[in-house]
């Protein structure tokens, strides 16, 4: 029988305990999920929020909470006023100690100065005391001095409540801090996309407004045949520019926009885009691209824009040189088109060649390392891939295949 009894008062420990878990921690867990699913919260809301769901705390132990001894007071109460202090928020500490003030006086009958005491302690004790740990040991030591005072055997309970107030508290500040490391991983983050932005504007913008100036230098107001056929090149060109500028506004995925063309076309056009850059470098080009009309859907903007940042790296591979060539080929290979860009510059070790479609690395002294990797960002949005072969000192060679508009 007394083995029963003994089990029976276990097991009610034990579900008041459970019970008492349940009433704390849910409405914490609530707060928690709730930041955590708008990950940047005001912090003005997230006071309202906190104090909401403590009010909720108190509504909810007041409610179901049942002390383990009805001689005794409800000591669970005090647990929302620790993580009141926890989050400094004073305001609410002075309110959560007004009602458990109120809540003791009714239990005990009589001691309200004390208690009024009692509570400014713990007060003062949450201001000058900086670490929370420390200041839940204090305040439940006091509590117990207190209740010897008031003359009632609560050291059970408070051995039960107060390892429960230090595991709330240590579950709510540890989650707050993994929330805001997950904060600051965004934050960090969006940064890195926003300068991933910067440098492909400054890296991308470079090409066009160089053609542009090329052709302004040799411009002649007088010359009009010249000026007939500079003037469409460099609108062309100052056109790509604000397209590059409209993607950094949108900080989005770049747009492609595509359409039916001629790619044998827009080669040629690259080609001649560049022919004052080849001709000043006195690079030698062999250009055999079919005249024969081949089509492909792409947005032609951002294909002169990968081939033409292509074509610059080869002319860079070549400034050292002595017989500088660069060929440009292609070949129809079933329902695709292949595009070779082979120059006889530098090359590249094979380290490089593994490396060379990630983002920010470069061999160039002042190179971003985003112009390989846009470029195949680029030609991934057309349905294509972009391959690189190269040989230290001899040649590289770029190869890109694109797929062929299908015949209605």
């Amino acid at each position: 029988l007394t083995k029963v009894i003994i089990v029976d008062i276990v097991a009610y420990i034990f579900d008041l305990i459970l019970l008492d878990t349940a009433i704390i921690i849910t409405p914490i867990l609530v707060y928690l999920l709730y930041t955590a699913y708008i990950k940047v919260i005001a912090q003005k809301e997230e006071k309202l929020i906190f104090t909401t769901i403590i009010f909720l705390q108190i509504y909810l132990i007041y409610k179901y909470s049942v002390p383990l001894n009805n001689k005794v007071p409800l000591l669970i109460v005090d647990i929302p006023l620790l993580l009141s202090y926890y989050k400094k928020n004073k305001t609410l500490s002075v309110l959560i100690s007004i009602i458990n003030i109120i809540y003791y006086y009714l239990f005990y009958e009589n001691h309200l100065i004390i208690l009024v005491v009692e509570y400014i302690i713990y007060f003062w004790i949450s201001i000058n005391e900086k670490h929370i740990e420390k200041q839940i040991i204090y305040f439940w030591i006091i509590k117990l001095i207190f209740l010897t005072y008031y003359k009632y055997d609560t050291i059970l309970e408070i051995l039960i409540i107060s390892p429960a107030s230090i595991f709330t508290v240590y579950l709510l500040k540890k989650s707050e801090e993994l929330l805001n490391i997950h904060y600051k991983l965004k934050k960090i983050e969006k940064e890195k996309q926003m300068h991933v932005s910067l440098f492909k504007i400054t890296h991308e913008i470079k090409n066009p407004i160089a053609v542009c100036k090329g052709y302004l230098d040799m411009y002649d107001e007088n010359n009009i045949e010249k000026t007939k056929k500079y003037i469409p090149i460099i609108k062309e060109e100052i056109d790509r520019v604000l397209i590059l500028l409209e993607d950094f506004l949108s900080m989005n995925k770049q747009k492609i926009n595509k359409d039916i063309l001629d790619i044998n076309m827009l080669l040629e056009d690259v080609i001649k885009s560049m022919y004052i850059l080849f001709k000043n470098k006195h690079i030698k080009i062999e250009n055999k691209v079919s005249e024969d009309e081949v089509y492909i859907n792409a947005d032609y903007n951002r294909l002169t824009q990968v081939f033409i940042n292509i074509l610059k790296n080869s002319v860079e591979a070549l400034e050292n040189k002595k017989n500088k060539t660069i060929k440009i080929w292609t070949e129809i290979s079933k329902n695709n088109i292949k595009i070779y860009i082979k120059d006889n510059g530098t090359g590249m070790k094979k380290e490089t060649l593994e490396k060379i479609k990630e983002p920010f690395y470069t061999t160039k002294q002042k190179g971003t390392g985003l112009g390989v990797s846009l470029s195949n960002e680029i030609i991934k949005a057309h349905d294509g891939k972009m391959k690189y072969k190269s040989k230290q000192n001899e040649y590289t060679l770029v190869t890109i295949l694109l797929p062929l508009e299908k015949a209605i």
